[in-house]
């Protein structure tokens, strides 16, 4: 089961609540009821339809509003979704899930100064929100401002130590101003804090990476060794045996470096570096000036 599904769960079970708290009419709170129940069974288009019954009769509804913006962004009508977040904001200005989901999808749309001022606004009533800040944080990666992307994410971390997303990205942007050392320890954090085999070894590699370019050659081996053993997507796969190469290259272990290197190369992405290093280290004298 996804994360993305799980989040879906545990939301639409705490938004049952919400329903029989503030729905205005009997009617607009067994509409969202059936609307959280077609939701919870992925049945989008039937929830949409409930929740639009619901705020027919009680437009007043931050919660309807919520629920109808998320089934529009699950059915890819973003635009329908966006306008649906900003209704319920303005029913409840202080509705932090709104703002934060209106911010992120504003991201994936590529608008990113909304998104920004979305989770400023946040910020604004909640200066501790971890997921405001580490929405900033993406908004400061996504423009490459590595600086203001690391004050905010190591705030949201500071405000929700297990916040592994916030890591990750905080290691993406440590790799952005080269302080490779930190963001291969932001890569372990983030590994240490999700139970996804995927996300884990994701990690892993990119630990393993960032103690290839700290020139961490032990490190860097232990982490790429690691990778392999929880990764099942080829690409993953070919690119902790491009950089174990890499790591077995500088170690002096030629044979091993190859070995790697040629795994590495059957991945169409890596194919011509892998098969440049190989070239380099079976005929160094073509290379020498």
């Amino acid at each position: 089961m996804t994360k993305r599904i799980l989040f879906l769960i545990t939301f639409f079970v705490a938004a049952i609540a919400f329903a029989q708290e503030d729905a205005k009419s009997p009617e607009a709170g067994q509409a969202y009821n059936a609307g959280n129940s077609f939701a919870k069974s992925r049945k989008y288009e039937q929830a949409i339809e409930k929740y639009l019954e619901a705020i027919k009769h009680d437009n007043n509804f931050p919660g309807a509003y919520f629920n109808l913006a998320y089934c529009y962004e699950k059915t890819s009508q973003p635009i329908k979704a966006e306008a649906s977040y900003k209704s319920a904001i303005n029913i409840d200005g202080k509705f932090e899930k709104a703002y934060v989901a209106l911010g992120n999808l504003q991201l994936d749309m590529d608008k990113v100064s909304d998104a920004r001022n979305t989770f400023n606004a946040v910020i604004g009533f909640d200066a501790k929100s971890a997921k405001a800040n580490y929405g900033l944080g993406k908004v400061y990666y996504k423009q490459k401002d590595y600086d203001n992307a690391i004050k905010y994410l190591n705030a949201s971390i500071e405000n929700d130590n297990d916040y592994e997303h916030a890591y990750n990205y905080l290691g993406l942007s440590y790799n952005g101003i080269k302080q490779y050392s930190k963001a291969a320890e932001a890569f372990g954090n983030a590994f240490n804090n999700t139970n996804n085999r995927t996300l884990k070894g994701n990690y892993l590699y990119r630990q393993g990476e960032a103690y290839v370019n700290a020139k961490d050659y032990d490190n860097a081996e232990k982490a790429l060794l690691d990778a392999l053993d929880y990764s099942k997507k080829s690409s993953i796969i070919a690119a902790c045996n491009f950089y174990l190469g890499d790591v077995y290259k500088h170690k002096g272990q030629t044979q091993k470096a190859i070995q790697h290197f040629q795994k590495a190369a059957n991945n169409r992405s890596w194919k011509q570096p892998a098969e440049y290093e190989i070239d380099i280290l079976k005929n160094p004298d073509k290379y020498s000036y």
